[in-house]
């Protein structure tokens, strides 16, 4: 049987020697200088004030939605094709997920979810409720899915308007 992997590191330059430091020094998984530098370079490159690493992509998303907003009850627009990770990150917020179709390249549909937007929810007192379970609708995740970057741009300014914040899942891309 042919394998297709996942995931193949490649630790072709100075990494297998920042491993075995990393390993030397017991500093393998949640802090450390390595992650420290890590968090520091990425702010820099975003002209964030602060970036925070995470031990996965799962618990990256969970966090991102807590920050943006999300809370128990609410509502996240996420695509019908993701990894689970997704889900879960919406669900360990005890929030609930609105399946939206995905395109030709797997990407969430953004026409459709444009339309889902304009006439599904209702906007009132800065807060958009779905139509059908009156609950809110917080959030919505597009999934940057298999190495395809998905049409956020038309997504943005709706979702701006609306008050629903955005939150990339980019874990595939």
């Amino acid at each position: 049987m042919y394998k297709i992997p996942l995931s193949v590191p490649s630790l072709k330059g100075n990494e297998w020697e920042y491993v075995k430091e990393c390993l030397e020094t017991d500093w393998v998984s949640s802090a450390g200088k390595y992650v420290d530098l890590f968090e520091r370079k990425i702010a820099e490159y975003t002209g964030s004030k602060y970036a925070v690493a995470c031990v996965n992509g799962t618990a990256a998303i969970q966090t991102s939605l807590r920050l943006a907003g999300v809370n128990p009850g609410d509502e996240v627009i996420v695509p019908t094709l993701t990894f689970i990770a997704s889900i879960n990150a919406i669900v360990y917020n005890n929030a609930t997920p609105i399946f939206m179709d995905v395109d030709n390249y797997y990407n969430i549909d953004t026409e459709k979810t444009i339309k889902f937007i304009k006439t599904e929810t209702v906007y009132k007192a800065g807060v958009t409720y779905n139509k059908t379970t009156n609950k809110k609708i917080s959030a919505i995740i597009p999934v940057h899915m298999w190495g395809n970057a998905c049409e956020i741009d038309k997504l943005i300014d709706l979702c701006e308007e609306r008050n629903i914040a955005v939150v990339e899942d980019a874990c595939e891309s």
